[in-house]
């Protein structure tokens, strides 16, 4: 593979905080943050510190420590993703954890040095937006777990340019809460014109991932994230507290006990459809972007992209399989995790392309049972009006089967593709001429067409023991 493929799956100009060495810093406060620092309240500061801890985990490449906040007094830590796991194939397979469980550190005063008294398990994780939630499940010496910790508000509304600022956390492995001071310098938005960043003069050090970002009244309104250094100077970058998703807030407030869910932003590639991904800007300082997807079991297969973007087959611990301009081929020895990196540059106005993909099988499948003695076969052939070729199934489903609602379901990532197949009597791809040919036991059934546009064609098929030819069946609905 040449120097230049394996480059093109890289990420460029951004510093995540957990990574890089520390700059120098000044004592504990400045000057100046010294100064700013003193219209925090007694009340208010005692609280933020106080909400602040320390997140450690021992990896195989060594001890990554990060900083978090305490976001609800049952124990649950807010903290950036890159603390906890892989945020692209750099550092390891994206989506996956660095451990089990972290060592998580509650401070309990502005002097003290913090220790590992508590155990957490990563419950909620976004990709995208680099952030989690820990929750503490017990107590590293094994004595009982209290279960009302001190916490902080999280403000849902953008801080005012200009506003006055602290940032709270561990830079360089520190064992005393850290304190800088500044003020929100700027924003930057994604296309769906939500604020992506906030920029600050607010100095950040490795180690300030998943911290907090305060204003006067100890409210969270942003998580110090990155250090942009794609200027003469480096610019603070923190995620806004306003882009934390709504669904983990709402279900803190139900008062339940959150369980672990699979991470988020992370797309599915389906065999059914085809994905178009538009560019969101949750990302900045980069001349490109690596986005990540999740691939169908079947095997094998092509993932193909347009436009003719840098796409590669992703392996364990963030292996570059392959990589080629256009199309990966995606083999039978590739593992379940496999994922697909597609590399999308930026415009001179930071702006990326939509991309779309496809997952094309490459041989025939029957997963249905084939015809015998007590199974009949139904065949027929299936052929688009203007010719065009793409991803078709045929399927056989049970007559009370809500077909529509099945597809849209897995269209839209509520049920997964092995659980749509569960509901199913057959389902098979065409061959290459567009036939097929399905088995099933006489009886009434709902056939079904499915393309890229999801549920194209339906009929109600009564099955008799000498089959059912159903001939042509022309779609109108072509594939570009």
């Amino acid at each position: 593979m040449s120097v230049a493929m394996r480059s093109s799956l890289a990420f460029l100009s951004f510093v995540w905080l957990t990574l890089l060495p520390a700059r120098e810093t000044s004592s504990f406060f400045t000057a100046r943050a010294h100064a700013q620092s003193e219209e925090l309240t007694v009340e208010a500061r005692a609280r933020c510190i106080q909400s602040s801890v320390r997140v450690e985990v021992d990896t195989p490449s060594g001890t990554i420590s990060g900083s978090g906040t305490m976001i609800d007094p049952r124990g649950y830590v807010l903290t950036n993703f890159h603390v906890v796991g892989h945020l692209d194939h750099q550092s390891g397979s994206p989506g996956v954890h660095h451990g089990p469980r972290f060592r998580i550190a509650i401070v309990r005063s502005e002097r003290t040095f913090v220790s590992d008294e508590y155990i957490g398990e990563v419950v909620r994780g976004h990709v995208q937006l680099d952030l989690a939630i820990l929750r503490i499940v017990a107590r590293a010496d094994g004595a009982p777990l209290e279960t009302n910790f001190t916490s902080m508000d999280v403000g849902r509304e953008l801080p005012p340019l200009g506003t006055r600022v602290w940032a709270l956390g561990f830079p360089a492995g520190v064992r005393t809460i850290n304190v800088t001071a500044g003020q929100i310098a700027g924003f930057e938005n994604n296309t769906a014109g939500e604020a992506s960043w906030m920029r600050t003069d607010t100095e950040f050090n490795p180690g300030n991932s998943g911290g907090a970002l305060i204003d006067r009244t100890c409210r969270l309104v942003g998580v110090p994230t990155a250090v942009s250094r794609v200027g003469i100077e480096p610019i603070e970058l923190a995620r806004p507290a306003q882009r934390i998703p709504a669904t983990w807030l709402a279900a803190l407030a139900t008062g339940a006990e959150l369980t672990s869910e699979p991470s988020e932003g992370l797309r599915q590639i389906s065999v059914l459809t085809n994905i178009t991904d538009s560019e969101s800007g949750d990302t900045s300082g980069r001349a490109s972007e690596t986005r990540y997807y999740r691939l169908p079991s079947t095997r094998p297969g092509v993932v193909s992209v347009s436009p003719r973007l840098f796409i590669g087959a992703i392996g364990s611990g963030g292996r570059i399989i392959r990589v080629a301009p256009g199309q990966v081929l995606i083999t039978a020895s590739d593992g379940p995790n496999t994922l697909v990196g597609v590399v999308v540059p930026r415009g001179r106005d930071g702006r990326a392309p939509t991309v779309q993909l496809r997952f094309t099988p490459m041989r025939e499948e029957r997963l249905g049972p084939l015809p015998s003695a007590s199974i009949a076969a139904l065949a027929g052939h299936v052929s688009r009006a203007d010719g065009s070729a793409c991803s078709t199934y045929v399927a056989l489903a049970p007559r009370a089967l809500d077909a529509a609602a099945r597809v849209t379901a897995l269209r839209t990532g509520v049920i997964s593709e092995s659980a749509f197949r569960s509901d199913l009597i057959a389902l098979q791809s065409l061959a290459s001429d567009g036939s097929f040919a399905l088995g099933a036991a006489p009886g009434t059934y709902t056939f079904l067409v499915l393309g890229p546009a999801g549920l194209e064609e339906t009929r109600t098929i009564e099955m008799t023991e000498s089959g059912v030819d159903l001939g042509e069946i022309a779609l109108a609905r072509g594939c570009r």
